[in-house]
């Protein structure tokens, strides 16, 4: 017989490791920070190691935790579709979900043959969450949605934090004005939204002043702000989700290392407390939050 520990500690280390907080892996698995606490420290006990050490913003695992979370998340994953393959093909139902556009065209789309190829018994209306987050809340199954999660009355579940990093197209990088450093933005057009929040972020926290961005292409659309990037008229600023097809095809490139890795603003699914989960929902629930972890878009 395999000996193991708790299967519900071995979960609550799996999460705390992967998003380097407890408060983050109670949103995911819908318990305290208490309860994940107990259950970690419950494993350390069960396997005589330490695992995860407090740091002033979180938790960071020691050797022999880092050595050990790959093969859980692997795991979990593993029986995530090993009960989908049993049951993909008896699900049926309607399910409508409501997303940020930007993320619908550049990241739910390409990716939802594989559901429904999966699924094909469960029909999907997407709407788009423009500008009024849950404004479809009253229709909606679910709802993906970008920013801080203020929004009460709702239960939230955050799915994924972003990285953002300049992008641009290969032809800006084998042009005449090629970016090595910081400093080389200034002779580029930075394309952003009519705010012009997105640069703003990225130069702040590189210690460069803002105002000595000179020439500016803004667009409502983010779908926008990439697409000029893809035309060579200038560069944005991408994220490690939204843009991960475009760099992994060639299509934009990063023409420097640094990133800004946001801690506040992030995608959460919103959900109705009142409202039970039908099966359908839950298994889109369930693929989206596979599909979201890093490890599937790096």
């Amino acid at each position: 017989m395999r000996k193991l520990p708790p299967l519900s500690a071995l979960r609550a280390f799996e999460a705390a490791g992967r998003h380097g907080t407890l408060s983050l892996a109670a949103q995911e698995l819908y318990v305290t920070h208490g309860a994940v606490s107990k259950q970690v420290k419950g494993l350390e006990r069960s396997l005589g190691v330490q695992l995860t050490r407090r740091t002033g913003r979180g938790i960071e695992l020691t050797p022999q935790g880092r050595h050990m979370l790959p093969y859980l998340t692997k795991a979990f994953d593993d029986l995530g579709a090993a009960v989908r393959s049993v049951h993909s093909g008896s699900f049926e139902g309607s399910l409508i979900i409501s997303c940020m556009p930007g993320l619908a065209a550049t990241w739910l789309i390409p990716k939802l043959a594989q559901f429904m190829d999966a699924y094909p018994n469960i029909a999907l209306t997407v709407l788009s969450a423009v500008r009024a987050p849950g404004l479809h809340q009253d229709i909606t199954d679910l709802e993906i949605l970008y920013g801080r999660p203020e929004w009460p009355g709702r239960r939230v579940r955050l799915l994924r934090q972003l990285e953002i990093f300049p992008v641009c197209s290969p032809q800006v990088m084998s042009g005449p004005d090629p970016v090595r450093t910081l400093d080389d933005l200034s002779r580029h057009v930075l394309i952003d939204n009519p705010t012009g929040t997105h640069w703003q972020e990225f130069l702040l926290a590189q210690g460069k002043d803002t105002t000595a961005i000179r020439r500016t292409l803004r667009f409502q659309d983010f779908n926008h702000e990439l697409s000029a990037a893809r035309a060579g008229l200038g560069i944005a600023i991408g994220d490690d989700l939204t843009t991960g097809d475009d760099l992994a095809a060639g299509r934009l490139v990063r023409p420097l290392p640094e990133m800004v890795r946001r801690q506040s603003m992030a995608y959460y699914l919103v959900t109705a407390p009142e409202r039970a989960t039908s099966a359908a929902a839950g298994t889109f629930i369930e693929w989206l939050v596979q599909e979201m972890e890093p490890s599937q878009n790096q």
